[in-house]
């Protein structure tokens, strides 16, 4: 393995740990059971949801291929300026792939236990996942879960970056930095992090019995 990817994984390796020790992750993977299980306990609930509960199955694994290429594909050229800016397209990428899909499962899970979701944008309670689909209010959607417990997200996913990256509002310095304003960011440890942050969160889902779930309703 090159060196550069061993540093690579080491560095993914280190963060993942990091993430897990945290008290919030310990409060989500608290808050994730009752709420899956509540799903699993009710039949007519389960059937309800049998076609949302498939499409979103079929996004994890899209989602899961995805991640395994960025994962591939992270250790850009970031020598020159082209480089980085590659490097700024693959962290707008994975949000708005696995981060996006990762915000609509929980809070999809919120909803159906009982938890309204006001959707500003639109001016209307989402009821199911095709209104999370028509709403752009990630920051909406994040507010929402840090109200109900899941501050994990809201400290570890950074949508101010997300969008400064969207709107091109940012200096490329080279070798994988950029600078926002005055703050510089190392988009390798970004893409790093959101990385670690949906794995982590994907693993406390599939410990909640949230993977068996889809599966039994594909």
């Amino acid at each position: 393995m090159p060196r550069d990817e061993e540093i690579d994984k080491e560095m993914f390796n280190q963060t993942f740990k990091l993430l897990e020790k945290t008290s919030e992750y310990q409060i989500l993977v608290v808050r994730l059971e009752p709420l899956v299980k509540s799903i699993i306990s009710s039949s007519e609930e389960k059937e309800k949801l049998k076609i949302p509960l498939k499409s979103l199955l079929t996004r994890f694994e899209k989602s899961g291929e995805r991640m395994r290429l960025f994962m591939q594909d992270s250790i850009a050229d970031s020598d020159s300026q082209l480089g980085t800016l590659r490097k700024s397209f693959l962290f707008l990428a994975l949000f708005e792939t696995s981060v996006n899909n990762l915000l609509d499962c929980l809070v999809f899970l919120l909803i159906h236990n009982g938890h309204d979701f006001f959707i500003q944008s639109r001016g209307k309670y989402a009821e199911n996942l095709k209104d999370l689909d028509v709403s752009y209010g990630v920051a909406e959607k994040l507010e929402f879960l840090k109200l109900h417990g899941f501050s994990f997200l809201t400290q570890n996913i950074n949508n101010s970056l997300r969008n400064k990256i969207a709107h091109m509002d940012f200096d490329i310095e080279g070798k994988g930095i950029i600078i926002v304003k005055s703050e510089r960011f190392d988009l390798e440890k970004e893409i790093i992090k959101l990385e670690s942050v949906v794995l982590v969160t994907a693993r406390a889902l599939a410990n909640a019995g949230f993977s068996n779930l889809l599966k039994e309703e594909s």
